[in-house]
């Protein structure tokens, strides 16, 4: 196959993600525990990679199991930047879709919000997810990579006088991984990254070449723990912010300086906390961006993250009034 070029030269934006591309389909179960199908262990808070037979079976399985309540577009990056472009930041993606009807609906979405989907390479099937959420609002994830990820693998990029910030999360394939690794070690400069619990999973060894690319770090506590490297050692590899997401305990920002924790935001219904850590690295991208002090961006982060609870997926993201109410009152 002759490598497909995506020339960047001429564009500047805010903004630039890179990641998986998925169509995300919520499910609500009366209960993830009682949850059994064949060697798959199902876990609250937890997500697991499945190849596109056993995502459909899984699929089937849940569609008798419970019912669907909501579909839209996902991915962690991807997230993010929907967030950034809903707020009035210009931004551009970076990956793949399937040329199915997913795939279709995966760029509307962007584009009805500004996002610049040029970039966006269109071959085979799209990436989906299913997010399974109980009574409890315990919640599970699978992902199925599309088979579109496998032209990331011919895809060639210039990068030439780009004036952009990227913002990486992880790809599910073999694929999307090589892809983002070539693009991360050809950059520059250096960019914020959420690895995820996909990454995570991966590794010292395949984390490290992008840690050290890394200026701003997104991680959970489980996340940090799989790495196997303790916060100072991150701070050790040149990365200069560490966001460290605690979930239900809040957050906290760590330089080499500082140290600040911040509570979460004290919500009274959680309708699904599915994205909300995306919408946290949002906030905090934003504030950074908009040039306040990294107490200020955390608490952006927090506020975002908290008012995402109260819907499924993108519906959940707070409104371009809701955001600069709030940063205003911050200022």
């Amino acid at each position: 196959m002759c490598a497909q070029l995506i020339n960047v030269n001429k564009f500047n934006f805010d903004f630039a993600g890179c990641g998986a591309l998925n169509w995300d389909i919520f499910f609500e179960v009366e209960d993830l525990s009682e949850l059994k199908i064949e060697h798959l262990k199902i876990s609250p808070g937890r997500e697991v990679v499945l190849e596109r037979k056993r995502f459909l079976n899984f699929f089937n399985f849940l569609e008798k199991k419970g019912e669907i309540l909501f579909e839209c577009g996902g991915g962690s990056s991807a997230n993010t930047i929907y967030a950034l472009a809903s707020w009035g930041f210009n931004c551009c993606f970076i990956g793949s879709v399937g040329e199915d009807s997913f795939g279709k609906r995966v760029i509307e979405e962007f584009e009805k919000i500004g996002v610049d989907t040029s970039f966006i390479i269109k071959s085979s099937e799209t990436s989906l997810a299913a997010i399974i959420l109980d009574k409890k609002k315990d919640r599970f994830i699978a992902v199925s990579p599309g088979s579109s990820e496998n032209v990331l693998s011919d895809l060639e990029i210039k990068l030439n006088h780009l004036k952009t910030f990227f913002h990486f999360s992880s790809f599910a394939s073999k694929s999307g991984q090589e892809f983002q690794k070539r693009l991360f070690l050809k950059l520059k400069f250096k960019s914020s990254f959420d690895p995820g619990e996909v990454y995570a999973n991966l590794g010292k060894d395949f984390l490290l070449p992008l840690l050290k690319k890394t200026e701003i770090l997104f991680i959970t506590e489980y996340e940090l723990k799989k790495t196997g490297l303790s916060l100072e050692e991150l701070l050790d590899l040149g990365i200069s912010k560490i966001f460290l997401k605690r979930g239900k305990e809040g957050a906290v920002f760590y330089s080499k300086k500082i140290r600040i924790e911040l509570p979460a935001l004290e919500i009274e219904k959680i309708v699904d906390n599915t994205g909300a850590g995306d919408y946290f690295d949002a906030g905090v991208l934003a504030g950074l961006r908009l040039g306040l002090s990294e107490e200020k961006a955390l608490k952006i982060g927090i506020y975002s993250a908290g008012f995402s609870l109260r819907d499924f997926g993108r519906k959940s993201c707070l409104t371009k009034e809701e955001f600069q109410k709030y940063v205003n009152l911050l200022k």
